[in-house]
């Protein structure tokens, strides 16, 4: 990899056991694994062993760019913070957004591998080159916004800082970083900063990302542009006229990230699910539009708490309220008024600073309900996945998406929305609340390109599923590695292109353009399979892998589907492209059996134990994977 261009070079490695600092050569794993997930993956696969705690010190938690990230306009300045999870108890990932990731690029380094723990609570400081490590006394019980701002103040409004609020300092299961105006969301890796007693990182630099072909990246951006669908705009039902478009660093049109000023003047991020989690449950309680889910969103984000979980929780809550399970005098917490400004400030600040019944919400629905008894855990089933999530874009609508769901440590959001966002498309189409040109002509043609054949955009059979499963996964995983935004990629579907259909090309092109290295669509293809069974691999040795960890949830398979986000009607294209419904569908458990063996094949897994063999590892060049695998008796025979 010496001297190709997009990368620094340097991957930074913090001892916060020693106080010490080593630079590594990106060259070390850019090879084969590009940035991102992948080097994160590596790194843990290599360093971090099974029997290591989500919160002990030797726990790896690595902090990932990829080539493309600091480069402008091509939307690729996303990053990685990747480690063992406290909430799903082996190796897990969340990407974020804005522009922190395209700073750490700036200060000379592609990512941070962050070992040990601190004696005291500190934060690091990347500034133009000078790596420190600062007493962060003064920052204990701070927010996360409110960390961010008095770094800001010390040093100057150019940092950028990813801080930990209360529920990070507290390892809340569930706690989340944050940075810019971006929250790490699932997988609990605020929880991890905590344990190592690191409460930020901020960073300065002035180096430029140096690019292979200037010329050929300015072409590629203009075609970009004229072919990208258009921004949109998160629904929600607060006045259109106080939500603001944010664009991260090296933006290409904009997407849903939005902010939102409330009457009083404050403002501050309101995009995506954060959004909404809590507005309908406001809106219900007030009788009317209120600015009350904005206050729970940001006050999420200050304390470093998931807004995914505490929207799962939620329901969780409710249902045992109404069971009389759980009342507002035995928890502390107004449960009698869901939905008010009140009750959502008490649960967050209780969880957050693991007070009464908080400490147990703090680990988590599932461990809560273990706690709490009294057939709590029964009040779950039926919406909740392994993850600890809502279900969402799930295999009674989707079919494909069972297979997507069945091989991730955590809710695969990336891989989902490629089979959800051209087909929310289509289905509004159909429902005639849109004009657009998602036709069930293209829907099949997107389905043939990029799914592997027409007859995965069949959602009336099992047929082509698993290819389309495989496809996907291979093709998120390589934009993971690059790291590429998911809101702009893959271009599945445009206006402007012939048969409104998009180019699977353009993320090696991009690739290629920027560092030089020869790439098409098949090679970045076969580096993305790549990471994915070093993952695969990984799962495994956590003991998370095999037949018998790919499955469902059981109410996918015996609860009819009743709606989905998005898709309220359960539309899809069927047979020779008739509109149907999934409505009360659910996952055909034979079915579903019969598309993972196919899913097996494609991957040249062992289809009795859903095991990896030395044989498909080493064609991947994943030898040394394969080695540490058989040694341990976890590949088939």
């Amino acid at each position: 990899m010496r001297g190709y261009k997009g990368y620094t070079g340097k991957v930074l490695r913090v001892d916060l056991s020693t106080g010490s600092f080593v630079e590594l050569e990106t060259d070390l794993y850019s090879n084969r694994f590009i940035g991102g997930r992948g080097i994160a993956a590596k790194v843990h696969f290599d360093e971090v062993s099974i029997d290591t705690d989500a919160f002990d010190p030797e726990n790896r938690l690595c902090i990932m760019t990829g080539p493309l990230c600091g480069v402008p306009g091509i939307a690729a300045s996303r990053w990685q913070v990747s480690g063992k999870s406290p909430l799903h108890n082996t190796f897990s990932y969340c990407n974020l957004g804005g522009s922190w990731g395209a700073h750490l690029k700036f200060t000379g380094y592609d990512g941070l591998i962050i070992q040990g723990k601190s004696d005291e609570l500190v934060y690091l400081i990347i500034d133009n080159g000078k790596v420190e490590l600062k007493n962060a006394a003064f920052l204990k019980g701070s927010g996360a916004i409110k960390t961010r701002m008095k770094l800001k103040q010390e040093y100057g409004k150019s940092l950028r800082v990813a801080a930990i609020g209360a529920a990070g300092e507290n390892m809340v299961h569930f706690a989340t970083l944050t940075a810019d105006s971006d929250s790490s969301g699932s997988s609990g890796m605020g929880a991890v900063f905590g344990s190592k007693n690191l409460k930020a990182i901020a960073v300065r630099g002035s180096d430029k990302i140096e690019v292979a072909d200037p010329d050929r990246l300015s072409q590629l951006r203009k075609t970009i542009r004229k072919i990208k669908v258009g921004a949109f705009s998160w629904p929600t039902i607060l006045p259109r006229q106080q939500i603001k478009k944010q664009l991260c660093f090296g933006c290409i049109n904009g997407c849903g990230r939005q902010t939102f000023s409330t009457e009083k003047g404050e403002s501050g991020k309101y995009m995506c699910q954060s959004a909404a989690f809590y507005e309908t449950r406001a809106q219900r309680y007030h009788g009317k539009i209120t600015d009350v889910s904005y206050y729970a969103a940001k006050l999420c984000d200050d304390l470093g708490i998931d807004t995914k979980a505490i929207e799962t929780m939620n329901m969780w809550l409710s249902r045992c309220y109404k069971e009389n399970i759980l009342t507002d005098e035995n928890t502390g917490i107004p449960l009698s008024k869901i939905g008010s400004l009140e009750f959502i400030e008490t649960l967050l600040h209780k969880i957050a600073l693991r007070e009464g019944i908080g400490d147990t919400l703090a680990q988590g629905v599932f461990k809560a309900a273990e706690i709490i008894g009294q057939d709590s855990a029964s009040l779950i089933k039926d919406y909740m996945i392994a993850t600890g999530e809502n279900e969402v874009y799930g295999p009674r609508l989707y079919i494909t998406t069972g297979i997507l769901y069945a091989m991730e440590p955590r809710q695969p959001i990336q891989q989902l929305h490629e089979i959800s966002v051209p087909l929310m498309f289509w289905a509004s189409r159909e429902s005639g609340y849109m004009e657009n040109f998602m036709t069930t002509k293209v829907i099949r043609s997107i389905g043939e390109r990029f799914w592997g054949s027409e007859i995965a955009a069949d959602f009336s059979t099992y047929e082509g599923k698993a290819l389309a499963a495989s496809m996907i996964q291979d093709r998120q995983y390589a934009k993971e590695a690059l790291i590429f935004c998911d809101f702009s990629w893959p271009i599945i579907f445009s206006p402007v292109t012939q048969g409104n259909v998009g180019d699977p090309t353009f993320e090696s092109r991009i690739f290629e353009t920027v560092t030089g290295r020869e790439m098409d669509e098949t090679g970045l293809y076969h580096i993305g399979k790549r990471l994915f069974n070093l993952q695969r691999s990984i799962l495994v040795r956590e003991g998370y892998g095999g037949r018998k960890y790919d499955g469902l949830p059981e109410f996918c398979f015996t609860t009819p589907l009743k709606g989905d986000f998005g898709n309220p009607e359960c539309l899809v294209p069927g047979e020779d492209g008739e509109t149907i419904s999934r409505k009360g569908m659910i996952v055909e458990r034979h079915e579903f059996e019969k598309m993972r063996d196919e899913f097996y094949e494609i991957r040249d897994w062992d289809v009795t134990t859903g095991l990896q063999t030395g044989t498909q590892l080493e064609a991947l060049d994943l030898s040394d994977v394969a080695d540490l695998m058989d040694k341990d008796g976890l590949l088939s025979v």
